[in-house]
C-alpha cells in the first residue's frame, strides 16, 4: 500500500483581528497548506503562533492544524475556529 503523496504545498503568513469596534487587536499565524493527491481529507492547513500576544483580547491556541475535503471547507472551519475565538480572518 502506497502512502499519499504532497502535490502542492504553500507556507505563509495569516493574519486575524479581533472582533470589537474599539480594540485593535491582531494576531500572526505562520502556515503550512499541504494538498496531497488521495484520501479522504487531502487539505491540510497547519498554523503556528508567530507575534505578540493580545493585551486586552482572549488568545486561541498557538498551534492548530485543520484537515477538510476541499479548500473551500478548509476555509469555513478555519473561519468559525477563528469566530469562535472572537477573531476574524483578513
Amino acid at each position: 500500500m502506497s502512502s499519499s503523496k504532497v502535490i502542492y504545498q504553500e507556507k505563509g503568513e495569516l493574519i486575524a483581528r479581533f472582533i470589537h469596534p474599539k480594540c485593535k487587536e491582531f494576531l500572526y499565524y505562520d502556515f503550512t497548506l499541504s494538498i496531497m493527491d488521495s484520501g479522504k481529507k487531502p487539505v491540510e492547513l497547519v498554523l503556528k503562533f508567530n507575534g505578540i500576544y493580545p493585551d486586552m483580547a482572549p488568545m486561541p491556541p498557538k498551534e492548530n492544524s485543520f484537515k477538510a475535503a476541499t479548500i473551500i471547507n478548509l476555509y469555513s472551519n478555519l473561519k468559525r475556529w477563528f469566530n469562535k475565538h472572537g477573531y476574524e480572518v483578513i
